[in-house]
């Protein structure tokens, strides 16, 4: 049986597609680096919004004996704003706790397998958790619930930073994922850090 080999201009369009998905994915990567850090950015003003609501109940209880009746509510709100539109950023920039006794052990081939199949599986994860995530904001929407606090705020308003903050992550953990498979394929040295990849590859 005939074995048949790639010819040079065969191996050049390979070559040239190759290069293509790859400055794709730097383009890609680049724009979610930069949507990551706005999320960050308004995740910082939420942290500040919920001091100042905080420190502004605290004097007017103790100087006037009033209250702004809103505080506790918002400053809930702000909080699960802090908390999702932080995710990705803070995945990002490896500030999620990791257990990594096993995988340190890992070395070459295995651990590039490994670190693709724990990729696949967060992903898979985070796909599903969005999912529902998504579909509980629009049963807050359709039902019309409202908070039991005195502003009787419609709740899929303050819940929108949920499905925000998941969907960047799953495209946070999509690129982590593209990563780990050019690391096993070989596009991506295992130890190269952002500068010497261009920020992806």
């Amino acid at each position: 049986m005939a074995i048949r080999t790639l010819s040079e201009e065969e191996r050049a369009i390979d070559t040239t597609a190759v290069t293509v998905l790859v400055q794709a994915a730097r383009a890609l990567d680049r724009v979610l680096r930069g949507i990551e850090t706005l999320a960050m950015v308004l995740a910082a003003l939420a942290i500040v919004a919920i001091t100042v609501i905080v420190c502004a109940e605290v004097v007017l209880r103790s100087a006037f004996g009033i209250s702004t009746l809103i505080s506790a509510e918002y400053a809930g709100y702000l909080l699960a704003a802090t908390v999702y539109l932080g995710l990705a950023w803070t995945f990002r920039n490896g500030g999620f706790i990791r257990v990594e006794l096993a995988q340190s052990l890992l070395r070459g081939r295995v651990a590039a397998v490994v670190n693709l199949v724990l990729a696949g599986i967060a992903l898979a994860t985070l796909v599903v958790y969005s999912w529902y995530i998504f579909d509980f904001v629009h049963s807050s929407y359709r039902s019309g619930a409202t908070s039991i606090f005195i502003t009787r705020t419609p709740l899929w308003i303050p819940q929108l930073v949920l499905p925000a903050g998941c969907a960047l992550m799953v495209l946070t953990m999509l690129s982590h994922t593209i990563r780990a498979a050019g690391v096993l394929i070989g596009l991506v040295p295992p130890e190269a850090t952002d500068e010497e990849t261009g920020d992806w590859l």
